[in-house]
């Protein structure tokens, strides 16, 4: 009875081997004894796996950009189908895997997304301010959760990334200024990027705070818009307080970084009205970046909305947020992150409980009880 399934299995594993852009991280949906009693119905009723039988390495292989459209001129010149062909000319067959799997609890559940097709290898998700400490630590969440992304920085230049990391998560060659919506859209095409990461902010050596935190926010919006991404934007607490004493302190910093609050206030007005039909986006804001990682992960975060309620995070913190907003089903809403040790009233008239406060043990869980902006 079990042979077709081994002949199958076998099949489908020279599948992905013998392709350049293969992964394992389906081989796992094949474990649950109710997804081998499904593929024997699809063995039995369609024939869609190639007929040579070989089983090769099951090793995670690393990837780079030549395995992208990015290099048009690089073509695959082996007659095998490439992953993305095979997934396609059988969809039919994935999907109603992919619908299983979810319901006999191989997939997590409270992931909105299929990782089959966003934030893939094919679909990675496009991480700007990439060479920046908190872009670096976005890096290494995704990664950390078997996700493909792209660091896009404003010189084109490598970040520094961990050997691990780079298995997930590739440096874009090329600068991508946020200022120039026509260059940022361009490349956000040429990677077909499943979701925007926004983590670039005004510097001494870049834009200014209306440039980057402003116009360039608004630029991003509107490239996720264009390619159907969703769209995460990492702000700042206290953007709606303009008289609270961190406000003032912050946007009076002079410099590129003058104004930066109602530069941020006014990217993430821009964004929500950009994204107003398909609220397909995430605000984030973070409070002071603490130097300190963190011990406790998840559970030591609190997540509030309102602009009432803050505090500090690290920055690995805020990276795992960020992942838990790609993944979760919400969306269309702005949150404030902050460990729980750390919390404090905004603006001393303030009550210390704001009635939207969420605690959970996963970076997506935070985001179970989130309404809508």
């Amino acid at each position: 009875l079990f042979t077709p399934i081994k002949i199958f299995l076998l099949n489908f594993h020279n599948t992905l081997n013998n392709t350049r852009e293969r992964k394992n991280n389906m081989v796992h949906r094949f474990n649950n004894s109710a997804l081998v009693m499904l593929v024997l119905l699809l063995v039995e009723t369609a024939s869609f796996a190639p007929s040579n039988i070989s089983c090769g390495s099951q090793k995670k292989q690393s990837w780079d950009l030549r395995q992208l459209s990015i290099m048009s001129s690089i073509q695959d010149s082996s007659e095998t189908p490439s992953r993305r062909e095979f997934i396609t000319n059988n969809g039919n067959y994935f999907l109603l895997l992919s619908s299983m799997s979810v319901m006999v609890g191989n997939a997590p559940a409270t992931a909105a997304f299929n990782k089959e097709i966003s934030y893939s290898a094919e679909r990675p998700v496009a991480i700007l301010g990439g060479g920046g400490r908190t872009g670096k630590e976005v890096a290494a969440a995704l990664a950390k959760e078997g996700l493909y992304g792209i660091t896009m920085t404003r010189t084109g230049k490598l970040p520094v990334l961990p050997g691990y990391v780079k298995d997930f998560v590739q440096n874009y060659p090329e600068p991508v200024d946020v200022s120039d919506a026509d260059g940022l859209l361009k490349a956000m095409q040429s990677i077909h990027a499943s979701a925007i990461v926004y983590c670039a902010s005004a510097s001494g050596k870049g834009g200014n705070a209306f440039q980057v935190d402003d116009a360039g926010v608004a630029n991003a919006a509107a490239a996720a818009k264009s390619l159907d991404a969703r769209f995460v934007l990492v702000s700042a607490l206290g953007v709606d307080r303009p008289e609270s004493k961190g406000f003032k302190m912050t946007n009076s910093l002079g410099g590129n970084y003058d104004k930066i609050m109602d530069a941020k206030r006014q990217g993430e007005e821009k964004a929500r009205s950009i994204l107003a039909k398909s609220k397909n986006y995430m605000i984030v804001r973070p409070g002071p970046l603490l130097g300190v990682k963190t011990k406790d992960g998840a559970s030591g975060i609190e997540l509030n909305q309102g602009d009432i309620i803050g505090g500090g995070i690290s920055r690995d913190e805020l990276a795992g947020v960020v992942v838990g907003a790609l993944l979760s089903e919400k969306k269309g809403a702005t949150v404030e992150v902050y460990r729980t040790k750390t919390r404090q009233k905004i603006q001393p008239e303030f009550d210390m409980i704001s009635g939207n406060e969420v605690t959970a043990d996963t970076y997506v869980g935070l985001f179970g009880n989130v309404m809508a902006d």
